[in-house]
């Protein structure tokens, strides 16, 4: 007797072959057979009409600590999504300590209700195995958490001691579970890095088998250059790369992606295991004060807010962000109001989430520029924001290539509770189901077999995860079980707290989370697990 039938619906098995008719039986967490089955069963799911499917990776997430807040991961279930693969760009929940500001740390992650009682990854991994969760979750560790471990937010080069402490962090985390490296090198303090220190520390992640994956230095006028930088890394240390959401910001770098997705090609032809993961959206995501220049935010977040309090510091700020292109995106970043406000932390400038940049600055009777530095002080650095800097001709390309697989960019988020407040970006709900109903169902730039491999089995093949990604006998049972006909994404810019439709079933390692459409709540065990490297 099987625990789970899934019947008759149309198997796509995340291989990228043919779909074909079958019924798939579910024993304990693994698939038990994919066919015809006339076996009974304690629970039968129809799939009529339906596409039965791996579970969908979520490769390039942002949940990371904001799991134990919300351990059903709403916005991501209920699109498909079985597996989250957290610390990304440069920011994991792990290694804390050393240089780092952990009260700072603390006060963000208290107004989830979530206390900061770990430094390490294998004690972080831990208080998440006792964590009831609807997902698997996998992390990397983050350079930018590392770094300023070891040597706060000062740009400037580590000394020996201070890298040999970066590798043992490194090093450490690797030894607990994680599966690679990742690098955030617009944001402090990963910008102050090297190519050098990003090698040295990538060696120690080849020892392991770990992948570096990197939002890269420049995504605009620098693209080429940047995804050198990565290749070489990659090159010299011997590890395989992933290129976080790649794209081209900003008109005048708008075509780019043709020749950078040349270049990973180019590596790929010389052996080198280089890949690259999408979004597919117009719109980045990311924290405001990444408009002011670097040399703003040396020191850290107090630093930061110092200078912006100073009157020559914050004269000489507002000169560069008037003047200076040399800043990269400043002289083509679409305009302040290609830039939305989504989230805040004081009620006072709640007003400005959903407005952009000039709406703000005008109900303010300020210069945009001013309205910038201010919010940025007032919030103490927390201020997200979206760019709408990004072609959607460009986005089409990108998401073609073979070697891209797809990924949100994006933290877990609810419709109640903390996680709901904010204008957040759209592929926190929507990602997998718009990559399905508006570019395989409405404009057919993937065929369904290969939008699934690009979510599932490439994914897992990519992390090196075992018995994961495919639907098969043998394998873990996370499945999806979807209407291609029926599924999309329903969350906008206006309104992202709205979840996907069209998925019917959603089973993590052959417990039932999605029933019919709705959200099952995990328990007191919930079915999802931390995945360590090298462990299924």
């Amino acid at each position: 007797m099987y625990d789970i039938v899934i019947k008759s619906g149309l198997v796509v098995d995340g291989t990228g072959r043919p779909a074909f008719p079958a019924d798939v039986g579910i024993i304990g967490d693994r698939i038990a057979a994919v066919g015809k089955l006339d076996a009974p069963a304690r629970r039968v799911l129809d799939a009529e009409g339906c596409a039965v499917s791996p579970g969908f990776i979520d490769v390039h997430s942002h949940t990371d600590e904001l799991v134990m807040a919300n351990p059903t991961c709403e916005s991501k279930v209920t699109q498909g999504v079985t597996t989250e693969v957290s610390g990304n760009c440069g920011d994991s929940a792990a290694p804390r300590g050393g240089h780092q500001n952990l009260e700072e740390s603390a006060s963000w992650l208290a107004d989830y209700g979530i206390e900061l009682n770990w430094s390490s990854m294998s004690e972080f991994l831990h208080r998440l195995d006792q964590t009831p969760m609807s997902i698997n979750f996998i992390t990397l560790v983050g350079h930018g958490i590392v770094r300023s471990a070891a040597i706060g937010y000062e740009d400037r080069k580590p000394t020996e001691r201070e890298l040999a402490e970066m590798c043992r962090l490194v090093d450490q985390s690797m030894a607990a579970g994680a599966f690679g490296l990742s690098t955030g090198l617009i944001y402090p303090p990963s910008c102050y890095a090297q190519t050098e220190e990003l090698i040295e520390l990538c060696r120690v992640v080849a020892r392991y088998g770990g992948i570096y994956a990197t939002h890269m230095r420049n995504e605009g006028h620098a693209l080429l250059e940047a995804v050198d930088e990565a290749v070489r890394i990659g090159r010299e240390a011997g590890v395989g790369v992933q290129i976080s959401h790649h794209k081209a910001c900003g008109k005048k770098s708008w075509g780019k992606v043709k020749e950078s997705l040349a270049a990973i090609d180019e590596a790929r032809s010389q052996g080198m295991d280089v890949w690259a993961d999408q979004y597919p959206y117009i719109a980045t995501a990311t924290g405001l004060g990444t408009v002011l220049p670097k040399w703003a935010h040396d020191g850290g977040t107090s630093a930061l807010l110092e200078r912006l309090g100073d009157p020559g510091d914050r004269s000489k700020l507002r000169e560069q962000l008037l003047t200076d292109t040399s800043c990269g995106w400043i002289g083509d970043f679409g305009g302040w109001d290609s830039i939305v406000v989504t989230s805040v932390r004081q009620e006072k400038n709640r007003f400005c989430e959903g407005l952009n940049i000039v709406e703000i600055s005008e109900s303010l009777g300020k210069h945009p520029v001013d309205a910038v530095m201010d919010l940025v002080l007032e919030e103490r650095g927390s201020v997200g924001m979206m760019h709408f800097v990004i072609n959607e001709d460009d986005v089409v390309t990108v998401m073609r290539h073979p070697a891209v697989i797809i990924g949100s960019d994006a933290t877990a988020r609810a419709t109640t509770g903390p996680l709901s407040k904010g204008k957040t970006h759209p592929r926190s709900y929507g990602t997998f189901a718009r990559v399905f109903g508006k570019y395989v169902r409405e404009e057919g730039v993937l065929t369904l077999e290969d939008a699934v491999a690009k979510m599932t089995g490439r994914t897992a093949r990519r992390l090196s995860l075992k018995d994961r990604g495919i639907l098969a006998e043998g394998y873990f049972a996370d499945v999806a079980v979807f209407d291609p006909k029926t599924i999309a994404d329903k969350a906008t810019f206006a309104e992202p707290h709205r979840t996907a439709s069209g998925v019917r079933y959603v089973l993590v390692n052959g417990s039932i989370v999605i029933d019919e459409g709705h959200l099952v709540a995990p328990g007191d065990s919930g079915p999802g697990r931390v995945l360590r490297r090298g462990m299924s």
